[in-house]
């Protein structure tokens, strides 16, 4: 053992002493820990699950100090590396244990969490006040935590009239390699309240979409706003890709919805291919808790038959605080998507408000394929440019894709006025790692089967998985949850980049705080 490692066991032995089972070591723990939703990293020396800031920042110290890296991890739902170990030795910090909600200040709107707490848990807790915040989480909410979204970024729930997790947020406070605890916005200032973010340079916005570059978030602060009391639903289909972005477009410029989600032909498939509508009893029980029994009967008899799988479909969620402000939404974006669309029965958009945190089994496809995503965030006016590009990507690599059994759907939604979002989703058969195995629900496992393992298939989708971003960046786009894929400093401004590895080594000068985050 080398001198090195020695010290890193020591300090683990020091922390099992005063941690106990705050210290994980057991070897299916770690294999556990060291895998996402895409693949695994290398093997951990323990995982850290802390109770307190100042708990996690002692042994950030003691760690770092013995030359141990410190990998961050929120909810687990990541698939580009976010957490994964890419030098020896490791510890993971699992924040799931800092699942306290703080403050829920309702007066002065706004909510302090800890960074392990799932957006479901905030949201049942809000929901108890008639608050909400603006965006409020992925739909894989029921697992990812408010933390994850802050270091990852995320979007839905709120992100077509809010915006994405970033946009929310008043301030923050860290934990650095040095075992330092600092707080960002007007919780930084001496016999301040953390109701607001921009005292001076904005030192928040640093840690957002950093993935633990630069920290690990212990609290978050976020915005309040009433929750709306009224809603409905509209989903529309549309023949050619250009339609459905058109209507997008007039939709997110005019803040009109509160969710947008539509399909291409072939994730609508995917999706018809799973268990339908009207066998899934919990579903159709949530749905007509929300919108009564009239809903949910019409869904049990439509399902989703009522979407043409040879079209493209759009399904949004109208909110306001009258009736009579929902009324005139619905009217104007009938309005505005009025020639590009055909108005359908809006059972999707009712069954995904009735279950809004309900993605997790969805990391696997209807016959237990794996699954990967890969998003690109562009403006409106190149949205159709950059799904065609992807299209003409796919069309170049049809042969192979069905020689290794890979399919392709895609989610398109929008951010903000701004922005639209474009998410190819890879399917291709292969075994179920072990964060398949803990995380999706056994049950659904058995129905759907595992294809069992497919190293040529593995190795052809990621191919295409890089491919499919290089496109997308070579065609103007952003990204979200950058973990260790996304290229983040090809062509980057090199002054900006600079400002950013000065920070860096400001924060951690050995850097160990989750090496290889945005190195790409």
């Amino acid at each position: 053992m080398s001198h090195d490692n020695a010290n890193a066991h020591d300090v683990i032995t020091r922390l099992q002493a005063s941690w106990g089972e705050g210290v994980i070591t057991a070897a299916n723990e770690l294999e556990y820990f060291a895998t996402d939703v895409y693949s695994q990293g290398q093997p951990l020396l323990a995982v850290l699950r802390p109770r307190s800031a100042q708990q996690l920042a002692d042994a950030v110290k003691q760690l770092t100090d013995a030359g141990v890296a410190v990998v961050p991890r929120g909810g687990g739902m990541s698939y580009t590396g976010g957490y994964i170990a890419t030098q020896r030795p490791s510890v993971l910090v699992d924040t799931g244990g800092l699942d306290r909600i703080v403050e829920i200040n309702v007066e002065d709107a706004y909510v302090v969490v800890e960074a392990g707490v799932t957006w479901r848990a905030l949201k049942d807790a809000l929901d108890e006040k008639g608050v909400r915040t603006p965006y409020f989480g992925p739909m894989s909410g029921s697992h990812a935590t408010v933390g994850g979204g802050m270091s990852q970024g995320a979007v839905f729930h709120g992100s077509a009239r809010y915006g994405c997790s970033a946009d929310v947020v008043l301030g923050l406070q860290v934990v650095t390699a040095n075992g330092d605890i600092l707080s960002t916005g007007s919780a930084a200032a001496a016999n301040t309240a953390p109701f607001f973010r921009w005292y001076g340079p904005d030192l928040t916005g640093l840690f957002l979409g950093d993935c633990g570059l630069l920290g690990i978030k212990t609290r978050i602060v976020l915005k309040l706003i009433p929750k709306h009391a009224h809603i409905d639903y509209l989903s529309w289909q549309f023949p050619t890709a250009d339609g459905l972005f058109d209507a997008l477009g007039v939709l997110a410029r005019n803040g009109l919805a509160s969710e947008t989600a539509a399909f291409d032909p072939a994730l609508t498939g995917i999706r018809m291919r799973r268990a339908s509508l009207s066998s899934d009893v919990k579903a159709l029980t949530n749905v007509i808790k929300k919108g009564g029994l009239i809903s949910g009967l019409k869904l049990a008899v439509k399902g989703r038959d009522i979407v043409d799988q040879q079209q493209f479909s759009l399904h949004i969620t109208v909110e306001g605080d009258s009736a009579a402000e929902v009324a005139d939404r619905v009217a104007r974006a009938r309005k505005g998507v009025e020639g590009f669309g055909q108005s359908v029965e809006p059972s999707i958009p009712k069954m995904m408000a009735a279950n809004p945190f309900a993605a997790w089994n969805s990391m696997l496809g209807p016959q237990g394929e794996r699954w990967a995503p890969v998003h690109a965030i562009v403006p409106h006016s190149k949205a159709v440019a950059v799904f065609n590009a992807l299209q003409a990507l796919f069309a170049h690599e049809q042969k192979n894709m069905e020689a290794h059994g890979m399919f392709i759907g895609t989610l398109i939604s929008s951010v903000g006025a701004q922005a639209a979002l474009i998410e190819p989703c890879i399917y291709w058969p292969d075994s179920h790692n072990a964060f398949h195995l803990r995380t999706v629900d056994a049950d659904h496992r058995e129905r759907i089967g595992c294809p069992g393992e497919n190293l040529n298939a593995r190795a052809a989708a990621d191919t295409l998985k890089r491919q499919i971003a290089d496109v997308m960046r070579a065609n103007g786009a952003v990204n979200l949850q950058l973990g260790k894929f996304y290229d983040y400093r090809a062509g980057r401004d090199p002054a900006a980049l600079a400002v950013l590895d000065a920070v860096k080594a400001q924060l951690d000068p050995k850097g160990l705080m989750n090496p290889g985050v945005l190195s790409r």
